[in-house]
Formats: structure tokens, sequence, C-alpha cells
């Protein structure tokens, strides 16, 4: 086990070597050495603010280096908003802000010290968005909690005990609203095990409105991940793959039937079609 460790450390030092510069990998490390608590790294003329001794390295080497973010299939001219949920410290924003320059970008972290670091690293970027929320399928007060895999895995949970903080949920309806969305082109969603409940219930109205999701489920330690989001998405057509952790959606364009769902639930065993691209779950 400490061998197969070892081995992944070493692949992924060369493979950040080779992306990244020796010369300018060098200098990082130096850099983060000699840091007290915060150092700072530029990375396509932006100064990127990450703290010692965090996982906000690894957060950069996943996301700005290794790139686990690029889909292929997207037009990137075409891509004009993008909702990022589980932002951290803001990387993945500043990396699609990168890709697709002329989109919105909406970046929703709960907690406070990622937020702020994340409010830091995308200020000066036009048109990007901070929120410091947990996204929920309802709004609520929730807990937040330290799952011990360091500042990149803080979950939130309706429980009260051991939390860090709370935090206001928001839904992606009130996303869409606030910003005057009328679709998503990109949906970003790493968020440590709430995706069960994002996708066990008010879905409906708004799954349709997403022509892309990226998504890192988390069975691992939150059994029911999965199954609760490929269930959601089961009405659509779409074509799947995978890079690392990740799971991307691309959503067939052609015109898809809306679910509407009133507590919250989509029951797929009886639906009742009303016209020809409508249809309303029976009993709901």
């Amino acid at each position: 086990m400490k061998r197969q460790k070892f081995n992944k450390q070493l692949v992924n030092a060369l493979r950040f070597t080779y992306r990244f510069g020796l010369i300018k990998a060098l200098l990082l490390f130096v850099t983060i050495f000699a840091a007290a608590e915060e150092y700072k790294v530029k990375w396509k003329g932006r100064q990127v603010h990450m703290r010692k001794g965090t996982t906000d390295f690894c957060v950069f080497r996943q996301v700005l280096v290794f790139e686990q973010y690029k889909v292929k299939g997207l037009e990137k001219e075409k891509v004009k908003v993008v909702v990022d949920l589980g932002a951290n410290v803001g990387l993945s924003a500043l990396y699609f802000k990168s890709i697709y320059p002329n989109a919105t970008i909406i970046a929703v972290e709960p907690d406070k010290e990622n937020f702020e670091l994340m409010t830091r690293n995308v200020g000066a970027c036009p048109n990007v968005y901070c929120l410091n929320n947990a996204i929920w399928n309802t709004s609520k007060t929730l807990g937040v909690y330290d799952s011990g895999g360091g500042e990149y895995s803080y979950l939130v949970k309706e429980e009260s005990e051991s939390e860090i903080g709370s935090v206001r949920s928001v839904t992606i309806n009130e996303i869409m609203e606030r910003f005057e969305l009328q679709k998503i082109d990109l949906l970003k969603i790493d968020i440590e095990g709430s995706e069960k409940e994002l996708f066990s219930g008010h879905y409906a109205s708004w799954l349709h409105k997403v022509d892309c999701i990226v998504i890192e489920v988390h069975d691992w330690f939150r059994p029911g991940c999965a199954a609760a989001f490929f269930r959601a998405i089961s009405m659509r057509d779409y074509t799947f793959s995978f890079k690392g952790e990740n799971i991307t959606i691309v959503f067939d364009k052609t015109p898809q039937p809306v679910t509407v769902a009133l507590d919250g639930e989509t029951d797929q065993s009886s639906f009742i079609s009303i016209g020809r691209n409508v249809n309303l779950s029976a009993g709901v």
C-alpha cells in the first residue's frame, strides 16, 4: 500500500513538472517552502493565492495544470453560463473563465474561509459572481463539517453535531432566478455528497435547462449519490465520459420532455402526456 501511494505521488510529481515546466515547478516548490502562511503563483497572467499546509496546491495541480474540467464536445464560443457548485478557492472558476472568456460564471462555496480566498482569486475577472452558500434541493440553514480530507472536502449536513460553522443553502432554481438565467451551458458539481440531496428532489424544473454536467459523485462515503444522479438524468438522452474522478454528461440537444414533480420526487412509473413535449408526473 505504501509503495503504491509513493508511486502515485511520484507519477503526479513528474506529470506536474512536465505540464508546468521544470524551472517554474522548481521555483514554485521553493516559494511554497519559504512561505509562512500564504503564497502566490502566477498562472496565465493572474496571481493565484494559496495557503501553505492546505489542500490548495492539490486543487491547483488538478484543476489548472492537469485540467480535470476540460470538456470535449462543447463549442467554446457558445458557452455563455457556467455554474460552479463547490467552487473551493475559485481555481475552477478561473479555469472556466480562461476557457470560456465570454461566459458568466457563478461560483458557489459553503465554507467561509475558502469563499474569502475565492473572492481574492477571481476578483479581477469580469462576470464572475461568488456566493457563500451551500447547494441543496431546498433553502435552509445547514451545518458545515470537516470530513477529514482537508479544505477541499468540507461538506454540509442537516445534523448539528460537530459542525465547524453554518451556512444558508440555495437551490439551483433560486440561482437561475437571481441571475435571470434561461439555461446553464455547463454545470460543475463537486459538493462532497450533497449531490444525493440535489438529485433526490425538486430537480425536474431546472435539469432540462442544463446542457452539460461535470460531476464527482461521493459514494465511497455517501452511498446512493451516483444512484440519485443517474436516476434523475435517466429521462434524457446523453453521452458520458470519465476523466479522473469526474463524470461528464453531455445531453442531447433535441427537445426533451419536461417533468414536473410537485413533491420533489419524480414518479417515473406513470406519466400523463400533455401535448407533444410536456409530461406531468401522475399523482404529484
